[in-house]
């Protein structure tokens, strides 16, 4: 870890220990945002970021300043808990080494880390509120400084980090403080529909606004197709805001049609991704590889996965599918209770953002329900690590959340029987 890194990593270590508790997830945020995630200390083999050494001492600062909260955990709760569990258990079968055990360590680490703690610090939607707020001040804040990236080609978040600006297939791509700079357009990619439900509800219009551009900048300034294709779905999800109740007839109408598409088509349906090359130099046809092996080769991971798959002629074995990737390292199991939750998710926000008692609210639920699926057709096109695994958290964290008011709202069965069904 670089001395200039060890020094921010302090000053959040100190913040995750002597903010107000309501600002206890500053630190996560700002870490996600400006840190890169490949600087690191190695203790006993275990490799510490600086997002898992604010975990550590956000949960003993919990602990020992007495402010963990009795949690009653819900369905949704422990769907995630079986599918992180699951992944884990499997994964180490699979491998049957120690360098397994100490990968998955950290993976369940950060995982139920990340989600303890932010369960345990949402409670209201003021708390919800504020880490939006977090979330779009740091959009304003990286926008700037990715042009300059674009312009110069000088990342200035290299100081933290060994993250360089680079040509890739012949062009000009930034990243930030990110791994890769699909990372980047996808994480400020699913954050946009949730400035813009805070701007449609008119909550600090002028920030969720210039946040909404800013966040757009930096998907744009990725240079990557995924992303870009990511915020078309997003659009287009949002533009059902009229039309949720018919969440399950808009899903059988897309299903049948993918279906038709299928069996018409020469290929198989999923070739379509090929297609997509929005940017010189996409992976469309690997993607599409990637997938048709995953098809074709049911009968070698269903049951516990598998430990490769460069020998199905996947260029370097690189698995840029969560979908594929959930398979191949957890088994169908996995992969199963995964999906089970992407949809639980999706509808628990979209049953929410029809039975809230208030506009706002139901805007603002709608925000949330779009990134999800923005994130679940993300999932296409790449494996998700770095940064973004702490967003995805945070956001089924709020679907958590919103569980719990759904069962609240459950009580007055006028105010969500219509969507219950239509759903």
């Amino acid at each position: 870890m670089k001395p200039e890194t060890i020094v921010v990593t302090s000053v959040l270590v100190i913040l995750t220990m002597t903010v107000p508790r309501k600002w206890i997830l500053l630190p996560f945020v700002m870490a996600a945002c400006i840190v890169p995630p490949d600087q690191r200390i190695i203790i006993f083999d275990l490799d510490f970021t600086t997002i898992r050494f604010c975990i550590f001492f956000a949960i003993l600062r919990f602990y020992l300043f007495n402010e963990v909260r009795r949690i009653k955990w819900n369905a949704f709760d422990k769907l995630f808990l079986t599918w992180v569990i699951a992944g884990a258990v499997v994964y180490i079968v699979q491998q049957h080494n120690v360098k397994a055990v100490i990968n998955k360590s950290g993976v369940l680490y950060d995982s139920l880390g990340l989600y303890w703690i932010f369960r345990m610090s949402i409670k209201s939607w003021d708390d919800i509120h504020r880490v939006v707020k977090m979330f779009a001040i740091f959009a304003i804040i990286s926008a700037p400084l990715i042009i300059y990236e674009r312009v110069t080609h000088n990342n200035l978040f290299a100081y933290l980090g060994s993250v360089s600006s680079y040509f890739h297939r012949g062009r000009f791509r930034c990243r930030g403080p990110f791994s890769h700079f699909i990372m980047m357009g996808l994480f400020w990619a699913s954050v946009v529909p949730i400035f813009v439900s805070y701007f449609a509800a008119r909550r600090s219009k002028s920030l969720y606004a210039l946040a909404s551009v800013c966040a757009l900048v930096c998907v744009i300034l990725s240079g990557s197709s995924t992303p870009l294709m990511v915020m078309i779905a997003i659009v287009f999800f949002g533009a059902l805001w009229k039309y949720r109740r018919y969440g399950r007839l808009i899903v059988l109408g897309i299903g049948a049609m993918i279906f038709a598409l299928h069996v018409v088509m020469e290929a198989p349906v999923w070739h379509l991704i090929c297609r997509v090359n929005i940017f010189s130099g996409s992976t469309g046809w690997h993607r599409y590889n990637l997938f048709n092996q995953f098809v074709e080769n049911i009968g070698e991971w269903f049951l516990l996965g598998c430990r490769d798959v460069e020998h199905w002629g996947v260029f370097q074995g690189d698995t840029t599918n969560q979908y594929v990737l959930e398979g191949v390292r957890g088994g169908a199991l996995t992969l199963v209770i995964f999906i089970i939750m992407v949809v639980q998710a999706v509808r628990i926000a979209g049953i929410c953002s029809m039975a809230s008692r208030n506009r706002e609210t139901r805007i603002i639920y709608w925000g949330f329900c779009v990134s999800i699926l923005g994130h679940c057709v993300s999932f296409w096109g790449v494996s998700y690590f770095g940064q973004i695994m702490m967003l995805l958290y945070f956001t089924l964290a709020i679907v958590s959340f919103a569980a719990d008011q759904l069962h609240v709202l459950s009580m007055d069965t006028s105010k969500v029987s219509a969507p219950l069904a239509a759903l």
